[in-house]
């Protein structure tokens, strides 16, 4: 396979890296497995349609670069032109295709490019005499995927059609056995090397351990023959390999710099070994120059480098070429040791050093960072620092800043306010571009929108309601201004526009102006869905969900209920074409679906999608905890609230004692998006722990949910005034049940005033709750023997549950019977017999409706 190479290579050292044994391009290692991959491959590949493109996604070392380039090697022995296209490269490369040839372009790293690539597949994707392909390799499709799908209407559709149903799996083989892989690729390095076979014994990864790591396990036992001998037995532990190899490397370095003359007097003390690897590593760098300015940079924090060998070191530099030569899992770790350890090498490497060296240090740390987010390494904290310095260090360059924008997850609990800060600087550098054609307009809504997109992912809710809705007025300008050739271009992108602004004003307490915008993005995107349905479908469900959620607020449950049932049908379908990125959102929908059946009053119905919800997201919970953690506690708090409603109140403690812990994680990284959920995970455990009797540990937790509620509220009153007098209502029947009355008392009073003032302004949603907390102030005002006081107040509990009834039987008459019951109750401690009995009897007959 060619590569179309953006600057000279130089030659190796003399002493042979052991870790580029590991290149994908060396080939060092049989191909083993990945057929099903491989044999999809090949089926897209030759298919009649003239352009195609297809992303292959998976985290490090799982082998995604070795099948492109093995796949590539198959092309080209059927006779297609295949090319790798470095960044850089991009425009020269369907230039570099004889006309004609069926053409295979290998976009590695396609995660961190810049807009080049985009202009690479909308060339593409307008046709050539001579079939194309283009296959981008990534760690996933994050933002910088759903940006390249908006760039160009043609690319967009093929970048739909290609995305990955699912991240590579670890494991290349089924039923893989990972200590027969590590004895069969030390066969091919004991080759490679002159070295005997070792024999080994494996001490694997539990749930398997990528190729990557397996392949260092064997390369680590052949290296120790050459050291120990081939006698007896190595034990070899996957988990320790990398560390293993990356020893192996250091030592390399320094072999490397005394053979060159360069360790010492001639050119650098020992103790900068590390640092300089590290220093090439962290940029990158490519050409003699290049290498000689980072050496000059580095040496005034670096100890005993020699200001004049500047010139020799770069090219000792070059030739190690840590940053393209070795796997990123194997020297990333000494790059984020010496950058920790030497706070002012970062800063060192990057002055000055231009806008393609900072983005590259800045996607490299990014990509540190990436893989630390699943919580199994310890030194997440300092890969975070240096990914905050790295981008703190990037110049105010809007591609630069959106590369790097585009590789940060999303949603993200430990990354929310870092892409907030970078997508607000993307979008002041655009800005200054100047506005010259509809192109740019476009450039600068993209800004908008993922500056307002971020910041409502951050919590930032308010923040990011102007950004959106100045997105929205330059894509209504655009799509007014169509040609005939272009209709409806912008028709999706302004339905998702409408959608995240419905959603942000649904999350700072306003629900009746976010539907008027979920509504109109729900029928513009039912319209788009007919001409674009591969790309459309995900925006429409996620839509319909948000609809849902908004209708229920407002109190419309049966029209929330449709819109629910909808969203669930068609993530199903969804997650049937893309397990990997639908399973998670389809967990989601059915939470929303689990939560309206049971604000309907029917919590048995709900009890399935609640239960299913849970077990679709543990998984991804588990191998991506920073995204998808929220929505496991949001789905473990559902359920806890369906089986209380059942009555099942230990089962459902179990469920409820997860959310909090999950929700305080939470919380702890975006208190701005997650303290509210908190709140309430804490109220409803507080709640469920006084009916188990447990009546003190549930205060305690009811009154911190309080505490919580009432610093939001003095925050944001409309979004959580409503929250706090939902938890004074908890706490206050729990201090009833504790005998605490005059602090009950306290609690409900304060509670039915914030109810009474919500509905007045809004009836049709806060009645219900104005009503149940009149039944219980009237409860503890009657325990406290104030005779008509509580008469009154539970005669007005049971008027306004009469009407409710109408609306919903099924919901609300238990509600009535309960509010009958005390009524009754009072009334005979005031010794008004006859109307206690008229309400013993009109409860014990809606009772037996409901019961029939």
């Amino acid at each position: 396979m060619s590569t179309l190479s953006s600057h000279p290579r130089t030659a190796l050292a003399h002493t042979m890296s052991p870790g580029r044994l590991l290149a994908p391009e060396r080939r060092v290692v049989p191909f083993v497995g990945r057929r099903a991959e491989h044999a999809s491959l090949v089926v897209w590949c030759t298919s009649p349609e003239p352009v195609g493109v297809r992303l292959v996604t998976g985290p490090g070392g799982v082998g995604k670069t070795r099948l492109a380039r093995e796949f590539a090697h198959h092309m080209a022995r059927a006779g297609w032109t295949c090319l790798s296209v470095p960044d850089g490269a991009e425009p020269r490369a369907l230039a570099a295709v004889p006309d004609g040839a069926p053409a295979l372009l290998l976009v590695d790293d396609a995660d961190g490019r810049g807009p080049a690539l985009a202009q690479l597949l909308a060339d593409a994707a307008r046709g050539r005499n001579g079939a194309v392909r283009v296959l981008l390799v990534a760690r996933g499709a994050g933002p910088w995927f759903d940006r390249l799908t908006r760039a160009d209407p043609a690319a967009g559709a093929l970048l739909e059609a290609g995305r990955a149903r699912a991240d590579l799996p670890a494991a290349v083989l089924p039923g893989q056995v990972d200590a027969r892989v590590v004895a069969a690729v030390a066969e091919s390095f004991a080759d490679a090397l002159g070295l005997p076979v070792p024999r080994v014994s494996v001490a694997s990864v539990p749930g398997g351990a990528p190729m990557l790591d397996l392949q260092a396990a064997a390369l680590c036992a052949v290296l120790r023959t050459q050291s120990r001998g081939a006698h007896g037995v190595l034990p070899v532990d996957v988990s320790d390999a990398l560390d293993e190899l990356l020893e192996h490397e250091r030592w390399t370095w320094y072999r490397s710099a005394e053979e060159a003359g360069l360790l010492g007097d001639a050119g650098f003390h020992p103790e900068a070994v590390d640092g300089l690897v590290a220093a090439a590593t962290l940029t990158g760098v490519r050409t003699p120059d290049a290498a000689e300015r980072l050496v000059r940079r580095v040496a005034r924090v670096l100890p005993g480098v020699r200001p004049g060998a500047a010139p020799d070191v770069g090219r000792w530099l070059l030739d190690l070429d840590p940053h393209r030569s070795l796997p990123a899992r194997v020297v990333d770790p000494h790059l984020l040791g010496e950058l920790t350890d030497a706070p002012a090498l970062l800063g060192a490497c990057l002055a000055g050093a231009g806008a393609p060296s900072a983005r590259r240090a800045a996607l490299r740390t990014a990509g540190i960072v990436a893989d630390r987010l699943d919580g199994r390494t310890g030194d997440l904290d300092a890969a975070l620092d240096q990914l905050g310095a790295a981008i703190a260090a990037l110049p105010e360059d809007a591609d630069a800043l959106r590369a790097v924008s585009g590789v940060l997850p999303r949603p993200s609990l430990t990354l929310g306010e870092l892409r907030a800060e970078v997508t607000l600087r993307t979008l002041a550098a655009t800005g200054r571009d100047p506005v010259v054609g509809r192109a740019d307009v476009v450039r600068r809504a993209e800004a908008l929108a993922d500056a307002g997109a971020a910041l409502a992912e951050a919590g930032r809710a308010a923040d990011a309601e102007p950004y959106q809705r100045e997105a929205l007025l330059l894509l209504h300008g655009l799509d007014e201004a169509e040609p005939p050739g272009e209709p409806g271009r912008f028709r999706p992108r302004l339905a998702a526009l409408l959608a995240g602004l419905g959603t942000t004003r649904a999350a700072q307490g306003r629900p009746a102006e976010a539907l008027p915008c979920q509504e109109e993005a729900v029928r513009l995107l039912r319209h788009a869905v007919a001409d674009r349905p591969e790309a459309v479908a995900f925006d429409l469900a996620t839509a319909l969900s948000d609809l849902a959620a908004t209708r229920a607020e407002l109190g419309q449950t049966l029209g929330a209920l449709g819109t629910s049932q909808e969203a669930v049908a068609q993530w199903r379908e969804l997650a049937g074409r893309h397990p990997d990125r639908c399973a998670p959102a389809l967990a989601r929908s059915l939470t929303g679906l689990a939560l309206r059946l049971l604000e309907l009053g029917r919590p048995d119905a709900a009890s399935a999608p609640a239960r299913e919800a849970p077990e679709l997201l543990r998984r991804p919970a588990e191998a991506a905890p920073d995204e998808h953690l929220p929505a496991l506690g949001d789905a473990l708090h559902a359920l806890g609230t369906v089986l209380a409603g059942q009555g099942r109140t230990a089962e459902a403690l179990k469920h409820l004692e997860d959310a909090v812990a999950l929700r305080r994680r939470s919380a702890q990284e975006n208190p701005g998006r997650y303290l509210s959920d908190l709140a309430r995970s804490l109220g409803a455990l507080g709640t469920g722990l006084s009916d188990a009797g447990r009546w003190e540990e549930g205060r305690e937790l009811q009154q911190e949910a309080v505490e919580v509620l009432r610093r939001l509220a003095a925050q944001d009153p409309g979004r959580h005034v409503p929250e706090l007098a939902e938890a004074l209502s908890g706490l206050g029947v729990t201090h009833t049940r504790l005998h605490r009355s005059q602090e009950a008392l306290d609690a409900e009073h304060e509670a039915t005033r914030t109810w009474r003032d919500l509905a007045h302004a809004d009836p049709h949603r806060y009645r219900p709750r104005l009503a149940e907390s009149l039944s219980n102030l009237g409860a503890i005002v009657a325990g406290l023997k104030l005779g008509d006081e509580a008469v009154e107040l539970v005669r007005e509990a049971v008027a306004l549950l009469r009407e409710l009834l109408a609306e919903n039987a099924a919901k609300y008459r238990p509600r009535l019977v309960e509010a009958l019951r005390t009524l009754a109750l009072t009334l005979h401690d005031q010794e008004r017999f006859d109307e206690a009995r008229r309400a013993r009897a009109e409860a014990q007959e809606l009772g037996g409706l409901a019961a029939a």
